[in-house]
Order: structure tokens, then sequence, then C-alpha cells
């Protein structure tokens, strides 16, 4: 969802916890990312209570379980 309704969507997800829902980090309404909890293509539902709040950037709880859901291992 984009424009005005995705902002609105992001803020009303954020504002109920505003903590990563992996880590528990306190993130700042730009430091994080909406995660469908069951993904899209797993059938999970495009709705708010499948949505979540994780930490991003470069070690972020989001991008970890993105490469998960992915199939990807961490190469270290």
């Amino acid at each position: 969802m984009n424009g005005r309704r995705g902002v609105e969507r992001r803020k009303r997800i954020w504002l109920k916890d505003p903590h990563c829902a992996n880590c528990g980090r306190l993130v700042a309404m730009h430091q994080f990312e909406l995660d469908h909890i069951v993904p899209l293509h797993q059938g999970g539902p495009d709705e708010d209570g499948n949505l979540q709040v994780l930490c991003n950037g470069p070690d972020g709880c989001h991008d970890k379980k993105t490469r998960e859901e992915g199939g990807y291992r961490d190469r270290r």
C-alpha cells in the first residue's frame, strides 16, 4: 500500500508498539519496516493483524527475516 494510506497504516502499526517484534529494540518512525508475519506469498493476509514492526538496517531483524524466508544463508 502506497501514498497517504500506506503512511497512515505504517504509523498506526508503529503507534501500537514502537518496538521491534523480534529483538525488542525501540525504533523511530524512520528506522523500521512493516513486515508481514505470515508472508503474502505463503497466503498471509494483507491486514493490520498480520503486520509487525521490525528494525531496519544492515544488521536489522527485517533483513534477517527476509533472507531466511527467501532461503538465503549468512556467509559468515
